[in-house]
């Protein structure tokens, strides 16, 4: 039986934890860049900015630290999260309320298949990967989701911060 809170959790971590990129050994090796990507490339000190902060997010959603983890996000009036069609938060301050009305003790373990990383423009980068949570509650219960994720990184003073993202699950098609 699935616990009343995970609904809620589910859009709310999809805005959160879909971000965490798994332990270094089980993210796969980048792709090659496309033919757009090559013409635009990516200084290193930025990818393993963005990087650092998808780690950090994967260290933290994984031990359930959703005060620490909103330093991770641009505190900024164009902030949004889209799941699935629908924006779930406008602000930072909606994720802080949803993440922390989970109860004690649950987290999101979530991997990324293959990360890829492009520069926008100056201090404005993508992140697009294909993604799986596992939702855990203090219990050992869980719940699994995946999908798409895209989001936009700027970068601030202390670091790459997430500015708006998206994630999408495929849907079902009964016929």
């Amino acid at each position: 039986m699935t616990p009343r809170w995970m609904p809620t959790a589910v859009a709310l971590l999809l805005g959160a934890a879909a971000l965490s990129p798994g332990p270094a050994a089980a993210r796969a090796p980048e792709p090659p860049q496309t033919r757009a990507q090559a013409q635009v490339p990516v200084d290193p000190a930025i990818r393993q900015g963005v990087q650092a902060t998808l780690d950090a997010y994967h260290e933290l959603s994984a031990a359930g630290k959703w005060d620490a983890l909103m330093r991770l996000y641009a505190d900024d009036a164009r902030f949004r999260w889209v799941t699935n069609g629908t924006v779930v938060a406008r602000s930072v301050e909606e994720i802080h309320k949803g993440l922390s009305a989970q109860p004690a003790g649950s987290r999101a373990e979530t991997t990324y298949q293959d990360v890829e990383i492009t520069l926008l423009a100056p201090g404005v980068a993508q992140v697009a990967t294909p993604y799986q949570t596992r939702l855990v509650d203090a219990k050992g219960g869980a719940f699994t989701f995946g999908g798409f994720l895209t989001m936009i990184f700027v970068e601030r003073a202390d670091g790459w911060k997430i500015l708006s993202g998206h994630a999408s699950s495929p849907q079902r098609r009964d016929r």
